[in-house]
């Protein structure tokens, strides 16, 4: 889902559930203005309120929930307040189902992340928005159209201050880890604090702790390596295709982590032709993608070696737009078997 009645959203994995009592005293440092109690879902009764960017409505909601992340993101059939509440980013504005699992099963940064999924028998939920503000939440309601994001919208800002209040609630005894659903990513305690120290540092933005990395087997002889949570950001996600005899997944990943920084730093932007130098000291040629190769669905920028070497065609396919799709005509869909997730 693209951002909307919420910009930004994170997670923490429970042992067991926390009152709003628990998470007010956890954010007593940030300013509460309010909570908002939930008649459809029981168990996410309450939602606390904490002032963010009073200037243009902003408010971070801070949500306890008793039961385990929704992963599937519920069924237009089967469960369909689940389905609306995730089409609505209730979950985050980048969820994708299956994000959770995905996260585990590529947990590089943290090995405990996969054990941590399973423990959990709860979460808390951490969105921003612009339109769900106190007056709303009291019951009122403005006629007049609100833009769903401010015209000085700073999404790295918007990450810096969630992230605050995501440290502040790994402190409670019930935290098992923080999970960035749009990011597909899961850190400890001390493993995202020490990422965020070694940013603060660097004057670096904490990109590795809000974005992950990943690696998949195409075949016996090619591998694919992605990130996953640029978004947050507002920018591609990007791709890397390479022989595996050819680099070293280390390299084709420092070149990811670069060139994202690049693309967040530089005025300058990444377009169809472009070259770069890479892994194996040579030149890696950018693609446009409408369609990434692997899910979450979202357009990418993918990087192709200049060595002469030949990718096989279903790692050169490139989607089509959402508004150019023909459902009669699914010859350059990529085949979702291609790739073997056990690397």
């Amino acid at each position: 889902m693209a951002k909307g009645l919420f910009t930004q959203g994170m997670c923490i994995l429970l042992r067991e559930p926390v009152s709003i009592q628990d998470l007010e005293e956890r954010l007593k440092a940030f300013e509460i203005v309010g909570r908002h109690e939930s008649i459809e879902d029981d168990d996410a009764p309450e939602t606390l309120v904490l002032k963010y960017r009073e200037d243009v409505g902003g408010h971070l909601l801070v949500t306890p929930s008793r039961s385990r992340w929704p992963d599937d993101m519920g069924d237009p059939d089967e469960s369909p307040e689940r389905f609306v509440a995730w089409s609505l980013g209730q979950f985050g504005p980048l969820a994708f189902p299956g994000c959770l699992q995905r996260a585990g099963e590529q947990s590089w940064g943290w090995e405990e992340g996969g054990q941590a999924v399973a423990e959990h028998t709860a979460h808390i939920r951490l969105l921003i928005s612009y339109v769900l503000g106190t007056e709303e939440i009291e019951g009122e309601e403005d006629d007049e159209d609100i833009p769903l994001v401010p015209e000085d919208y700073d999404a790295m800002h918007e990450m810096q201050f969630i992230t605050r209040a995501v440290t502040e609630l790994l402190e409670l005894p019930q935290a098992i880890c923080y999970f960035n659903p749009g990011g597909e990513i899961l850190r400890g305690q001390n493993s995202l604090r020490q990422g965020l120290n070694y940013a603060w540092n660097h004057q670096l933005p904490a990109l590795d702790m809000w974005t992950n990395v990943r690696i998949f087997k195409a075949d016996e002889t090619w591998s694919l390596m992605d990130t996953v949570g640029n978004g947050q950001l507002d920018l591609p996600d990007l791709e890397a295709v390479f022989r595996t005899d050819q680099f070293d997944p280390a390299d084709v990943e420092r070149f990811l982590r670069n060139a994202s920084l690049y693309m967040l730093t530089s005025d300058e932007e990444v377009e169809e032709g472009d070259t770069a130098d890479g892994p194996g000291e040579i030149n890696w040629m950018a693609m446009e993608c409408d369609e990434a190769l692997s899910d979450p669905p979202r357009a990418t920028m993918r990087w192709i070696p200049q060595n002469g070497s030949d990718p096989p065609a279903e790692l050169l396919a490139r989607g089509e737009a959402p508004d150019e799709l023909d459902e009669e005509d699914d010859d350059d869909e990529f085949d979702e078997d291609f790739l073997d997730d056990d690397f």
